[in-house]
């Protein structure tokens, strides 16, 4: 930066604590308002209208409010979903995903009416024995428990 151009130092705090974590930014103006944005992940477009002044009362919010949130009641920050690789299309793999939810429902539902079938304990054992992997399911677990007791209670 030259003599003659101007310079301007923002901070953002996250808190009024002294120990809350704060960001510096230094720079023309320009340079400040696109590392602001960056660094915040504010996508360009979407402040593109603010002024320098009011682009950093909303990352004072938001580093405010994250910090309150984390801070007080425990939350931890996600981190975005990764985009798409080149050649691959999300609406396939949701759509891959969800017919695999919906095959495994289906066999889950299936092993319920078995369950519900079952008119001894030994049935419920064979059955158990022979779908093992299917009873990670916590409702066909739960299902067989309870057939179980209500057979015991019925001999």
């Amino acid at each position: 930066m030259s003599d003659t151009q101007r310079s301007v130092t923002v901070t953002v705090k996250s808190g009024k604590k002294y120990d809350d974590w704060w960001a510096v930014f230094r720079g023309a103006n320009h340079e400040v308002y696109d590392d602001v944005s960056v660094f915040f992940g504010l996508e360009r477009e979407s402040v593109a209208n603010l002024s320098l002044h009011e682009l950093v009362s909303e990352a004072s919010k938001l580093a405010q409010g994250t910090s309150l949130i984390t801070r007080e009641l425990g939350a931890t920050v996600v981190p975005a979903p990764q985009p798409a690789a080149a050649g691959e299309d999300p609406w396939a793999a949701a759509q891959a995903t969800t017919a695999s939810a919906a095959q495994s429902a289906g066999a889950a539902s299936a092993l319920l009416e078995q369950v519900a079938a079952c008119q001894t304990t030994d049935e419920l054992k064979r059955l158990w024995a022979t779908n093992q992997a299917a009873f990670a399911d916590q409702a066909v677990m739960d299902a067989w428990k309870a057939r179980g007791r209500a057979i015991k209670q019925a001999a």
